[in-house]
């Protein structure tokens, strides 16, 4: 195998293990899923040519894909002057879409979701980015900190306080 056929075959690992999360936060960041997969897209395609020189060890690419993503979205919201942010999450969990999935639980829990998905409109866009960061992104409180360089204590309050609004908003006390 060459080593442009070996560098393929490792980034496709890595594709392979982090293109839902990486997917679904970019979903919870923008209101269409048709941007989310082309925001995705271009999140790949940077990190597939930055792999090499950055590369990031096994516990930190998903962080390094997550800090691209972020960036991408935020250059995606610049280009549309599009200001308003969903995020998307479930209680059952955003990232295993089983085939073999019960259609009236399935239609429940997309009810449920579009319920959160409208209240999520209501919070304020940071509130907004620290829901989807820990919950579609599934980052680490110590990963959205370094990701927003701030402590992972104040990443940890941020989430925590943005789930209680979402919470009230939700009408859970």
């Amino acid at each position: 195998m060459t080593d442009a056929n070996l560098r393929m075959a490792t980034f496709a690992e890595v594709y392979r293990a982090h293109v839902v999360r990486v997917y679904a936060y970019c979903l919870s960041q923008v209101r269409n899923p048709a941007d989310a997969e082309e925001i995705a897209a271009e999140v790949f395609a940077s990190a597939f040519a930055a792999y090499d020189r950055v590369r990031p060890n096994s516990d930190g690419v998903q962080a390094w894909l997550i800090r691209i993503a972020h960036n991408a979205v935020i250059d995606h919201l610049r280009r549309t002057r599009r200001h308003s942010v969903v995020g998307l999450f479930s209680a059952g969990g955003f990232h295993e879409l089983a085939s073999d999935v019960d259609v009236e639980r399935e239609t429940l829990a997309r009810e449920e979701l579009r319920f959160v998905v409208a209240r999520m409109r209501r919070l304020k866009q940071r509130d907004r980015l620290m829901v989807g960061l820990r919950v579609a992104a599934d980052l680490s409180y110590a990963e959205i900190g370094a990701l927003l360089d701030i402590s992972e204590h104040a990443a940890t309050m941020g989430v925590h306080r943005a789930l209680q609004r979402l919470r009230r908003l939700c009408g859970e006390k």
